[in-house]
């Protein structure tokens, strides 16, 4: 019994310094070209969350002052443990007759919803959607973890909730951006990603103030880019 238990924990700290190596990456939302790696990076990943799982892991997320979120694991049968850092930023661009009229960047505030479906991801998950919806409204409320949705997001003029596009920018962090063509006379200022086109499954949210309204017009362009980092 013993040894079978050294068996486990061995294997767990193997894992556990091949995610280290990788910094994580977050394979399972990769959306690669070639379907035979995808397939291979997804079935290696949930390898590893069910081998963790059995070793007993443990997975919190907290968030840090400077927005950015540490990602603490720990075996705590062997008094193993480690953190990793993961960081949601947004960028909106607003465009009129192709010219950039504002550009604002922004740290995002993941909602508790957002906490519990990383630590879902990463140690008890079955089935995940990918997080790439993008919605925003013209909302001064402040931002509240407790939100599933945004208040009084915009479904007119374009600008309703829509998917973005993913790309990899490196090992543990990646864009997903998505361009609303404007047909109508509209404000943005509060911003939000969702796992879900549609429903209550809003993972983060960023607040950007009156003073980054963005009055847009029929016919502009809102270029939205939110920016992850695991690190």
């Amino acid at each position: 019994m013993e040894i079978y238990k050294q068996t486990k924990i061995a294997v767990a700290t193997s894992i556990i310094a091949l995610l280290l190596l990788t910094g994580f990456g977050f394979v399972y939302m990769e959306n690669m070209k070639a379907e035979s790696l995808k397939l291979g990076r997804e079935e290696g990943f949930w390898y590893v969350v069910n081998k963790l799982k059995d070793a007993g892991l443990e997975v919190n997320v907290e968030q840090a002052l400077d927005g950015s979120y540490n990602v603490h694991f720990s075996l705590p049968m062997k008094g193993l443990e480690f953190d990793a850092k993961f960081e949601l930023h947004m960028t909106v661009r607003h465009l009129r007759d192709g010219k950039l009229l504002s550009e604002t960047y922004h740290a995002m505030s993941l909602t508790t919803l957002g906490k519990n479906w990383i630590e879902g991801i990463l140690g008890d998950a079955v089935g995940v959607d990918v997080a790439k919806y993008i919605g925003s409204s013209n909302s001064s409320d402040a931002f509240s973890a407790a939100w599933s949705v945004l208040p009084d997001e915009i479904t007119t003029d374009g600008l309703s909730r829509a998917g973005g596009t993913y790309v990899s920018t490196g090992d543990g962090t990646w864009n997903v951006t998505k361009s609303f063509s404007v047909t109508g006379t509209n404000a943005t200022k509060l911003y939000g990603l969702y796992y879900a086109s549609t429903g209550s499954y809003l993972l983060a949210a960023e607040q950007q103030g009156v003073g980054s309204q963005k009055n847009v017009g029929s016919g502009d362009t809102l270029e939205i880019t939110v920016q992850g980092t695991v690190s």
